[in-house]
């Protein structure tokens, strides 16, 4: 039958069916007819030889022209199985936006009801991250912090409150989580990341999602993640830049280190890698809520496409940064480099 999500329209002289990425345009006002009647026939459930038969005899038209039209809904992911649509339950407004894709959107609710996702970083970004991927089924969180909630985090970490100040991020973000779907399953680990011992206590998880930004954690968790074969998705801004990517699935996509991603600290003189160490150290990211929105949306679209298994994951082999005061999009290649230390040798 006809997805909820279709919508019929006419702009210009031209007819748009579905709108949004899956809309087709219709030129041609014979067909207009016979397409408009054929959608409506298929508000109720229907069979391919019901609507055949409805096509020839109501709107006069041959079997092969039938056939295309017909060929237009069945393979457009304009019609759903019927039942598959429930409205009253919890997922079924997701389960409609798995259906855009083509996916079954039953396999991809029970796919996102068995990942385990770790976030390091309860900040920003793992604030809007962890609530997206909470609510849209996500079976298991492991929240990773070691800070408290202060005054100034709340204009972006949204499930603070000033209250909260004071407490500990990884144990209220938990909290939030937990009040918004007691289906997750939501666990912290109240510790720093500083060194290759303190990522071998984390479990076992089908993604982890870097948003902390202390010094050298990058390269840290990439290694780790390398080691023990995790696919991992960095999440950042730089200033104005909402930045994520690339998602790195060892033994098949290039890693972090294939490519240098960013710029680094070392200019080949002493004199000016002290002056710029200097400089560096005064640093403090221009935090906004709209760039943290930005970034964790887009990452926690890929997030859910990739454990999900629908759609295509956009920052799959690549780094992506949309400059939000001019609304660029900037992209930075990260395919496998056979020579790279770090997983060159999961593909040797």
């Amino acid at each position: 039958m006809l997805a909820p999500y279709v919508r019929v329209g006419v702009q210009d002289g031209r007819l748009f069916l579905g709108f949004g990425s899956i809309q087709r345009v219709f030129d041609d006002p014979s067909l207009w007819g016979p397409l408009i009647r054929l959608v409506d026939y298929y508000s109720v459930p229907r069979t391919y030889d019901e609507a055949t038969g409805f096509l020839e005899r109501e709107c006069g038209l041959s079997p092969e022209r039938a056939e295309e039209l017909l060929g237009v809904l069945r393979g457009g992911c304009y019609l759903i199985p019927a039942g598959s649509y429930r409205p009253e339950d919890r997922y079924s407004r997701p389960t409609l936006f798995h259906g855009l894709w083509g996916a079954d959107p039953q396999e991809v609710q029970e796919r996102l009801a068995g990942s385990h996702v770790v976030f390091l970083g309860c900040g920003g970004i793992g604030n809007l991250m962890s609530v997206a991927l909470a609510t849209a089924g996500v079976g298991r969180v492991t929240l990773v912090d070691a800070d408290h909630i202060e005054k100034s985090n709340l204009t972006r970490q949204y499930l603070f409150t000033e209250t909260d100040v004071g407490a500990a991020k990884c144990e209220i973000l938990a909290r939030e989580l937990r009040a918004r779907n007691s289906d997750t399953e939501v666990c912290t680990i109240r510790r720093r990341i500083t060194n290759r011992a303190d990522l071998d206590v984390l479990p076992q998880a089908d993604l982890l999602v870097l948003s902390a930004d202390s010094t050298g954690i990058t390269e840290l968790v990439n290694t780790h993640c390398v080691t023990t074969e995790t696919a991992w998705l960095n999440v950042c801004y730089v200033n104005d830049i909402a930045v994520w990517g690339p998602l790195v699935i060892p033994g098949q996509t290039g890693c972090w280190s294939c490519h240098q991603l960013t710029a680094r600290d070392s200019s080949g003189s002493a004199e000016l890698d002290a002056l710029i160490s200097r400089i560096n150290r005064r640093y403090q990211a221009p935090s906004h809520g709209s760039t943290n929105m930005l970034s964790s949306a887009l990452a926690s679209l890929d997030a859910l496409k990739y454990l999900g298994g629908f759609g295509a994951v956009q920052s799959l082999g690549r780094r992506v940064g949309v400059w939000t005061h001019q609304l660029r999009l900037d992209e930075q290649p990260s395919t496998p480099n056979p020579d790279c230390p770090t997983c060159g040798p999961l593909r040797a």
